[in-house]
């Protein structure tokens, strides 16, 4: 497969691009039904047959608004994505805000008449045909709005949200995105910026560009606090009035977990983490330093020569995936056939790689500038396994397919440990297998020590902000400590203003945007350690169920019904871990031979 086209089909979706005829027809109708629905009489109560049949047609029409506006939402993302120059698809973008508010505004008024409704009636609605599919979510929806005010007041913050609270984040976008610097006689964005810093493999030139990264954001530092303090007021005063104690309330329903379960991975974490110590030790000592800084922690070790078209990657994960599971390298192949993956190497496209739904069409569409390394082989097969969870999920009712962030991550990691997993085994080389075990392990420190970093400084942020807005000082200051704890004082200089720099702490729609991402890691960890411990066919039976049930039931019950394990005891998250630390061992041993 070494001729194949690099370049996705999205003319299947709409025809035209971001000037298509017929998506402008669509959104029209998107937003002249959403408007419809919004403007509808209340639903009458539960009580009899009449009744029933009014819910049910409503609460279709509503999920059908939702696979819509998704269906807008993903093309508009392929669209701005493959060309970051599309004036017309910018201008799309934004007429999507609104008409997220308003879905959001009608599902805040359903979700208070469900929680009027009478329990016995409730379990009927549920109990049909229609809607027998869609039952965890609906009750989620009841569940939630129970723990909120009253319709009037949330129909309020959702509003004020879309002309305030997001705001901030937009104005933080802004900041960032019109800061440029001078480097190396060259103009960089802090983007750029930072990923010389990340990724060049001389460490003066990491240094400087370091130096230089920390003293732009000092210059956008006090903007930046505003946004952050007031983005955390807004929050802070909804939870108050909705009688929520905890800050982490919001984020564990979001990703449909317990507190107990999030802190035991955590404490695990905290426990076995100094384990990846000499990890950056060995990595230090082959730099020739005596301590690693914040700007040596990605720098690349070892020599990795190995190459790959892009046809002989798709090759590999169709071939090394389908060790799994046929069904897996029956998608990717056919993912490939029908280009629903946009991989060119070329200017003009964004950053970054993602996987996104098409639901109408049934079809992912998966987006990445593949280079030909190792690195661009992996996000292959990361993107291809979201797609693969997607697939199938294709023909569940639009309700029962909304699954969290805390489980995202599942079979996208497990099919990167496939591929990652075979070509190390097929390496004999040391400098190669040490490039490749230091890929691993970076990653590893990214789950297990920056992040959880993160998750320490966002919990000190939220309960020093219930009191006060902090000072850049102190956000430094506090940012810094958290860095400290979680890297085990590892590091000779960390990143204190690493609050400012990093966009997830400025996304208005996805508080504690940092745990999920460890959750994910460490959970298809222990999901290749079920696959590796020899359930052989049962567990590829069980891995296509596993993954359906990601949209219909808790995090807790998932790993209970399909795992057997439960995710507040430390068992699991110490298999998990371990299995992550494993590699540290042969690729200290490696680098004492360099």
């Amino acid at each position: 497969m070494t001729n194949i086209n690099e370049i996705w089909d999205i003319e299947t979706i709409f025809a035209g691009g971001s000037q298509s005829a017929d998506f402008a027809t669509f959104m029209s109708a998107l937003g002249t039904d959403l408007q419809t629905a919004a403007t509808a009489d209340p639903l009458p109560d539960l009580a009899g047959e009449a009744s029933q049949n009014a819910w049910i047609t409503t609460l279709k029409n509503v999920y059908g608004l939702n696979a819509r506006l998704q269906q807008a939402s993903s093309f508009i993302g392929c669209l701005t994505s493959q060309n970051v120059e599309d004036e017309d698809a910018r201008q799309l973008e934004m007429e999507l805000a609104p008409m997220r508010a308003t879905l959001g505004t009608i599902w805040t008024r359903l979700s208070n008449q469900m929680v009027e409704q009478d329990d016995t009636q409730w379990d009927g609605l549920l109990q049909t045909d229609a809607l027998s599919g869609v039952a965890f979510h609906l009750n989620e929806q009841r569940g939630n709005a129970k723990l909120k005010m009253d319709v009037g007041r949330e129909t309020l913050v959702t509003e004020l949200e879309t002309n305030g609270y997001s705001a901030w984040g937009q104005l933080y976008n802004y900041i960032v995105g019109e800061k440029s610097v001078q480097f190396q006689e060259q103009t960089m964005s802090l983007g750029q910026l930072q990923n010389t810093f990340m990724d060049a493999p001389d460490r003066e030139t990491r240094q400087t560009a370091f130096t230089l990264f920390e003293e732009s954001w000092a210059e956008l530092a006090q903007p930046c606090a505003m946004a952050l303090n007031n983005l955390a007021g807004f929050r802070l005063t909804s939870y108050k009035h909705r009688g929520w104690e905890s800050f982490l309330q919001e984020p564990l329903q979001m990703n449909r977990l317990t507190a107990d379960t999030l802190l035991t991975m955590m404490d695990v974490i905290d426990q076995k983490v100094s384990q990846l110590k000499p990890f950056l030790d060995a990595r230090a000592k082959l730099i020739g330093v005596d301590q690693l800084a914040w700007y040596d922690t990605w720098a690349p070790v070892g020599e990795s020569s190995q190459s790959y078209s892009y046809g002989e990657a798709a090759d590999l994960v169709i071939e090394k995936t389908g060790v799994i599971n046929p069904d897996i390298a029956k998608f990717c192949q056919t993912a490939v056939d029908n280009r629903w993956i946009e991989a060119e190497f070329r200017a003009g496209k964004r950053a970054g790689a993602y996987c996104t739904s098409i639901p109408l069409n049934k079809e992912p569409r998966i987006f990445m500038t593949y280079n030909g390394s190792f690195s661009g082989l992996l996000t292959l097969a990361h993107e291809l396994g979201h797609g693969y969870h997607g697939w199938v999920m294709r023909d569940l009712p639009t309700g029962a397919k909304r699954y969290t962030m805390s489980v995202a991550e599942t079979a996208s990691t497990l099919s990167e440990l496939l591929v990652k997993n075979a070509v190390l085994d097929g390496i004999t080389d040391d400098r190669e297998r040490m490039a490749i075990l230091g890929t691993s392990l970076n990653d590893a420190v990214s789950y297990l020590m920056n992040l959880p970093a993160r998750f320490r400084f966002e919990k000190a942020f939220y309960e020093a902000r219930r009191q006060r807005p902090l000072s850049v000082g102190a956000l430094s200051e506090m940012m810094e400590n958290a860095q400290k704890q979680a890297y085990k004082e590892s590091l000779s200089q960390y990143h204190p203003l690493f609050w400012a720099s990093k966009l997830h702490f400025y996304l208005t729609r996805v508080p504690f945007y940092n745990f999920p991402y460890t959750f994910g890691y460490l959970f298809s960890n222990g999901v290749y350690n079920a696959y590796v411990g020899g359930e052989g066919d049962g567990f590829v039976a069980g891995y296509k169920a596993l993954l359906q049930d990601t949209g219909r039931m808790t995090t807790e019950q998932l790993a209970h019904k399909h795992l057997g394990v439960d995710l507040t005891q430390p068992e699991f998250w110490e298999s998990a871990v371990d299995r992550v630390l494993a590699d540290v061992g042969p690729f200290v041993a490696l680098a004492e031979k360099a």
